[in-house]
């Protein structure tokens, strides 16, 4: 990579660090991220992470965690928000617009604006290591996948699966189970 984008992506981190993030070594956040009137204490970025540009990441209560695996990359504008706790293993591929959210808005009173009203109570998401979760895809809360999951593009995953599982679909509905080859 050239050094001068190395440099310009270090400093890209700046607000990051400032606001609490912790990235390892060879970690980046891109350009365009929002960093304003959010918290990213708890948000720890293993070694050779990429997230991409215009990524919202937001911690929403103290105490709170966000970890992202060594070797992960996270496509553009793809959005991670936590009041409990989200972890995404090594080595994952999240694409472009994926979006996880460990909570839900509650608006079930017609009388209550949706900005007045509150959150669901939060359940954390773990994503297992080597994982692809495709573009436009949602991972809601309380779910957990499995070590080298495939989610197709544009799904809404509202439950777990075990290792090894593709999925898709609004719901997500498992479509195959596959095992790794002996070698």
């Amino acid at each position: 990579m050239n050094p001068l984008y190395i440099l310009f992506l270090k400093f890209s981190n700046l607000p990051a660090i400032i606001k609490g993030a912790h990235f390892g070594k060879n970690s980046y956040i891109s350009p365009g991220y929002d960093f304003f009137k959010i918290s990213l204490k708890g948000l720890i970025v293993g070694n050779n992470v990429l997230i991409g540009r215009n990524a919202w990441i937001t911690i929403l209560k103290p105490n709170v965690k966000i970890k992202i695996g060594s070797g992960t990359n996270i496509g553009r504008r793809s959005t991670i928000s936590a009041a409990k706790n989200i972890s995404i293993g090594k080595k994952c591929l999240l694409s472009y617009n994926v979006s996880l959210h460990d909570r839900d808005h509650l608006v079930t009173d017609p009388k209550i604006s949706p900005m007045d009203n509150h959150f669901t109570e939060a359940k954390p998401i773990n994503i297992g290591d080597n994982c692809f979760i495709g573009a436009n895809s949602f991972i809601v809360k309380g779910v957990t996948l499995g070590k080298h999951c495939v989610v197709t593009s544009n799904s809404v995953v509202i439950k777990s699966f075990p290792d090894y599982s593709l999925i898709g679909g609004n719901p997500a509905v498992l479509i195959k189970n596959f095992k790794p080859s002996k070698k």
